[in-house]
Order: structure tokens, then sequence, then C-alpha cells
């Protein structure tokens, strides 16, 4: 049985621990019925994993923090959990990290080795599969997209081989593991990364009034695109439920790595862009890099309060509701009227729970060339997107089709701007040209290494590379 092969546990539908194991971090996907959960503790583990689902005929869903949008780390099959793999440690200029830890333990672990990484700006999304699929965040214009950090990463194929991927051991699958996507070439189990120098950030937020919104979306992405690289920043437009007093409202915010005097010399000029006076504005002390980043992802919270509700009893962090969204890159700030645009696309007489997300990147990422690495997007200068939910079960097991109407219309209002799609961040709809939204140019090298390492695509989800098929001569036919 498999269960005697693991160092780490699995879990089966008759264990009472199975609805809490199948969990992901969307509500949505609680009704997926894997036939069992293994935690795996190492790289055997997961090989035992591999060769099981190959004996028996099972499909493998690679998860590590379970925050596929889309569900795609979930399914009928063998669920490979990879969150008990969660070391980190520096060595030799490098760190190395388990491909299930999250965000907020790598931060906490490698602070007392006075060591910073890139993360996203979600607490506990698993570093494997942000690495994989690129790894965008506040860091990217001053210290470029994650996975260029990537020196090397343990990788279990599925021939059963688990074999070290870096420019010099299997440069080509080295290559396609640097945003190809996690999940389609085998499962990292361990990774190697630079990490990046930051010792001490100065975090800082203002809100501005919706009526106001258009102007500032404008000249917010203006002033990102111009700024130092030290800069890190997103602006959200949010519904009156989480606004003051009921309103809509309008909130930039982010981390700052240079002096405390050029952050307030760059927010002034944010403000002067506007031509409006923000509702509230708020500036931290420097401190130091985990400090910040955790209260910027976590608040008030623990570590340990910050995890997911239900992993540990002290864990209290949110879960996503039933949710639809739509997510573009683009490759230029938004004039006014764009905004505008965009922003009625958002709705603001709309009574439900949405958000319309902009992440300012650019920067560093930026000048890599494009088939660098397989993260193609090196013109990108902002991830924006839109995403609604509803928190009503009722409605949730229906899936309600306007949900997904408000989504579509939205990609709809992005489109125009659009230079590609960030596979982390797919649209819940995802339509013909996929391939090439996520991986542009880079889509026939990414085939070929799927078709080298993963010929059966055995490893597989809806938006993973399927193999390149197999070249034949004209009387080969």
């Amino acid at each position: 049985m498999l269960r005697d092969s693991l160092e780490g546990e699995l879990v089966l539908p008759s264990d009472p621990g199975y609805d809490l194991a199948r969990q992901l971090q969307n509500t949505e996907y609680d009704t997926a019925a894997p036939r069992g959960i293994a935690y795996c503790r190492s790289a055997e583990d997961v090989l035992a994993c591999v060769r099981h689902a190959r004996d028996t005929g099972s499909r493998v869903h690679v998860r590590g923090g379970g925050h596929s949008f889309n569900g795609w780390s979930t399914g009928e099959g063998l669920v490979v959990d990879l969150s008990r793999m969660n070391h980190a440690t520096a060595e030799d200029g490098t760190v190395r990290l388990g491909a299930g830890i999250q965000s907020l333990d790598a931060l906490d672990r490698l602070k007392p080795l006075g060591r910073q990484i890139i993360t996203g700006t979600f607490p506990t999304v698993g570093q494997g599969g942000f690495l994989t699929g690129g790894g965008l965040g506040w860091q990217t214009r001053r210290f470029g997209v994650a996975s260029d950090r990537l020196r090397s990463a343990r990788v279990v194929l599925a021939d059963g081989r688990v074999v070290r991927a870096s420019a010099e051991e299997h440069p080509d699958l080295f290559w396609a593991l640097r945003g190809g996507g996690g999940g389609t070439f085998g499962i990292v189990t361990e990774l190697e990364l630079l990490p990046v120098e930051a010792p001490r950030l100065t975090s800082f937020e203002t809100l501005w009034a919706y009526e106001d919104a258009a102007d500032v979306l404008s000249a917010w992405q203006a002033w990102a695109a111009a700024g130092s690289d030290d800069l890190g920043t997103s602006l959200v437009v949010l519904p009156g439920m989480f606004g003051p007093g009921g309103r809509p409202v309008v909130k930039t915010w982010g981390v700052h790595l240079g002096a405390p005097a050029a952050l307030e010399r760059a927010l002034g000029e944010l403000t002067e862009r506007t031509g409006t006076k923000p509702m509230h504005q708020e500036t931290g002390v420097p401190a130091a890099y985990a400090d910040v980043m955790h209260e910027a992802l976590c608040g008030s919270k623990t570590v340990r309060q910050c995890h997911r509700t239900g992993t540990h009893p002290e864990a209290v962090g949110h879960r996503h509701p039933y949710t639809r969204q739509a997510y573009r890159l683009t490759g230029s700030p938004v004039t006014r009227r764009e905004a505008q645009t965009l922003l009625d696309a958002w709705d603001p007489e709309l009574d439900a729970e949405r958000y319309l997300l902009c992440i300012a990147l650019g920067g560093a990422a930026n000048r890599v060339p494009r088939t660098e690495t397989a993260y193609v997007h090196r013109d990108a200068q902002f991830l924006m997107g839109y995403q609604i939910a509803t928190r009503d079960q009722e409605a949730a097991a229906r899936g309600p089709a306007e949900l997904q109407e408000w989504a579509d219309r939205c990609d709809a209002a992005l489109a125009p701007l659009a230079t590609g799609s960030y596979i982390n961040f797919p649209s819940s709809r995802v339509g013909p040209g996929w391939e090439a939204d996520y991986f542009g140019e880079n889509v026939p090298r990414l085939r070929e290494v799927k078709r080298h390492y993963d010929p059966d695509d055995f490893f597989r989800h809806a938006q993973s590379i399927r193999p390149e098929p197999r070249r034949t001569t004209e009387t080969g036919r």
C-alpha cells in the first residue's frame, strides 16, 4: 500500500481528517473528492506517489499552498501535498527552500539568518508554485521576477528519476521551470535561489474617495511606471462594504526599499499627479524586511495565526469564497479615459463583493530578454484584474452565471490593453490561444521540453503545456 511507503501521511476518504485535508484556499473546491491526499515529507515520498499513480492509473494533482484560482491542485486522483516540505536554510550565498513552504514561513525562518527573498502579496502562497509560475510581487521592480533568482531545483520526473535542474544540469528543464508553471514538467521538491539584499523596508498606505477613482488610477499607474525601482506598490478598488462610511474606496499601498525621505517625496508626487487630496495617508517607520512584509501580509496576526483557518488550532487566516476573476498583463499606464472604462466595468452601483486590483511591475523584471526564461512577459508594466465573489453557499453550489458574466465584461474591458496573461493569475474563463497568451514565443520550446521529460503528459492540468508531437519523416508516416 502507498501508506506503507510514505514517511509522511496518507489521508483517505474514510479517515476523519479527510474533509480538512482536501481543502484548498478557495471554498469552491471543498466538494472535490480526491482518492487520497498524500502529505509528503521528502522527494522519496513524492517518488512513491508517482510510482503508485502510474501503477494504478491514477491522476496526480500537485499541491503546494493550495492557492490555484481554478482548482488545478485537486481532483479525483491522488493529491500530492508538499506543505510539509517546508524547510528554509541559507548556505554559501544561496537559500534553500522546501517547495511547500509558504511565504510567511519563509520570511520568518530566514529573518534570523539575515536573508530575504522575493514573495507575492498573499501570506500563505507556496513558494514552489510561486517560483515555477514566475513570481511577481512588490520586489519585482527592484529585484526582477522571482524565478530569475532560481539557481537549481530538485525535481521528481514522470519516469521515476529525481534530478537536479540548473544551468549546468538539465538546462532545458531548468529554463522551463522558471515561468512555465507548476505541476507541468515534474514535481519540484526543493529550490535553491539567490536571496535579495533588502534589510529594511518602509510601508505606506493611502485611501482615496471613489469619486476620484479615474484620476487616481491613471495617475498612480503613470507614477508607478516612472518611479524608482525601490517602489513596490499595488492599487485596489473596493466596494462600499469595505470602504469608510459604506462607500467605495481606492486604496494604494506597498513598500519602499529606499530612504524614508525619498518615499515622502514620491507620495507627494502621487498626490500632485492625481490633482486631489487623499482621504487618509499613513507611512510606517523603516523596519526589518521580514517584519514589514509580515505586517503588510498578516496585519497584527502572529505567524501561526496567519495560516489558513483549520490548518492548526491557532490558525485564523481567511479562505476565499466562491470567486470568478479576469486578469491580464498590460504594457503601459492607462489614460484617464481608459481608467474610466475599467471602472465602469467594475460598476460602482453593483451590490457585490468584488475588486479591481493592479500590481506595478516593470523595472528590473523587464531588463531580461523575453526568451531568457520561460517567463516571457518582459514588457509588462502592470498585472491588472477583477474578482467577484459570493459567500452564499446555495448560490455558490449552483455556480451563479451572473458572476461569470461580470468577469467576462471586465475581461472585455481589459482586452484592448493586454499584452498577455500570467499563469499564476489565470482568468476563470480561458479561451482559445491561451498558451500564446501565457507563454508567447516560448510555447514551442516549452512543448519540446514537455515532450522530452513527460511525453505521456502524466503531469497535467487544464492549462498546462502539452507535449510537442514527435516529428516524423514523409516515409515514416
